[in-house]
């Protein structure tokens, strides 16, 4: 990769895995887009109650919705319970670091009305295998990525539940595979191949996926009968759930993956490795619903991408039983020096070329 370049509609830049642009340099997330926009949403929302009634059950769970307590999964849990009657479990797989804030929604999520079930792995083991994708590949909340998949489907077919709802396609809505843009259902193959990349983790019960004993498990993303609107679901998860925000490293949303201190670590590493930061993300969502234009977002990410949370530094650097040196030395090692240049300043210790 000799330099990168962007979308001409919006802030994605060609070095995001997996993307891929037209012949006038507009990439694919923008495409799906204008697919959107011409989707009969009040249609598919006519074949979600459809698809609620096959599996609606007079009492017990009929739904599982993975939810940490944060916007999008309180946003769904809510409208399946309340609009479309619903009886949801939710289920959170605890993130490797929880922040005081995300264990108060939490409970505030659950206060409001839910059942939750939280899933909590072997910390030690947890530790390690952070700490070994950490080294490895600059990835460490992969652990949980594959979590949040594998074992909530394990719970499922344990309890024979046959339906799960997550919340968006992220690889057709962000700039992705285009493989399941026309797709309602995720297959095994959707788990392995985008959210694992086919990488198996040793010594945890939940690094494969189950061979369900159903016949049938039904597992599918909200945003396939809903706009995404990222904005709108933080809208309906404060006033209903209880969310509680604050202002987050590297970006200018308040409202987004509050439950992690290891998330700014994740977002970063996204940076040193792409040039793409939590700014860029958060500056797309809202292009794409109307609330920015891309000059605005530009002039964003130039000023919050590629900070580093220094004030979680000491947290980190516990969890991984690592000390400083031992700990620049990985980042430094997977910075990509193509499209990055160094500052010597540790709070932002990389910039775009």
């Amino acid at each position: 990769m000799k330099f990168m370049f962007y979308c001409k509609e919006c802030l994605n830049p060609s070095t995001r895995p997996r993307i891929t642009f037209n012949e006038e340099g507009i990439c694919n997330a923008c495409r799906h887009l204008e697919n959107k926009k011409k989707t009969d949403w009040k249609k598919r929302w006519r074949e979600l109650k459809v698809l609620c009634k096959k599996y609606r059950k007079s009492k017990g769970f009929d739904v599982i919705v993975p939810c940490s307590g944060g916007k999008d999964g309180s946003y769904v849990a809510w409208r399946l319970k309340y609009d479309l009657k619903m009886h949801p479990l939710c289920v959170t797989f605890s993130p490797p670091i929880q922040t005081a804030l995300g264990r108060q929604n939490l409970e505030n999520f659950r206060n409001s009305g839910f059942d939750v079930i939280e899933i909590r792995p072997d910390p030690i083991k947890y530790k390690e295998l952070c700490k070994k994708l950490f080294i490895e590949q600059a990835r460490c909340k992969f652990p949980f990525v594959i979590g949040i998949g594998t074992a909530v489907s394990y719970l499922a077919d344990k309890l024979e539940i046959p339906l799960i709802i997550y919340g968006e396609e992220g690889e057709t809505e962000y700039g992705g595979v285009d493989t399941y843009e026309n797709v309602d259902f995720i297959d095994w193959n959707y788990y392995v191949n985008y959210y694992h990349e086919g990488i198996e983790l040793d010594d945890f019960w939940w690094k494969k996926l189950p061979k369900s004993k159903q016949k049938k498990l039904d597992v599918t993303w909200w945003s396939k009968w809903e706009n995404w609107d990222d904005k709108l679901h933080a809208d309906l998860a404060k006033e209903k759930c209880g969310l509680q925000t604050e202002p987050q490293v590297g970006t200018f949303t308040d409202y987004s993956q509050l439950d992690d201190y290891l998330q700014d670590l994740h977002v970063f590493e996204g940076f040193i490795k792409y040039g793409t930061g939590r700014a860029t993300g958060d500056g797309n969502l809202a292009i794409h619903n109307g609330r920015m234009t891309r000059e605005e977002g530009f002039q964003l990410i130039k000023e919050k991408d590629g900070l580093f949370p220094i004030q979680h530094l000491q947290k980190y650097l516990d969890f991984f039983q690592m000390t400083e040196e031992e700990f620049w030395a990985v980042i430094d090692k997977h910075a990509n020096l193509e499209i990055l240049q160094e500052t010597g300043n540790k709070e932002r210790p990389y910039i775009l070329k």
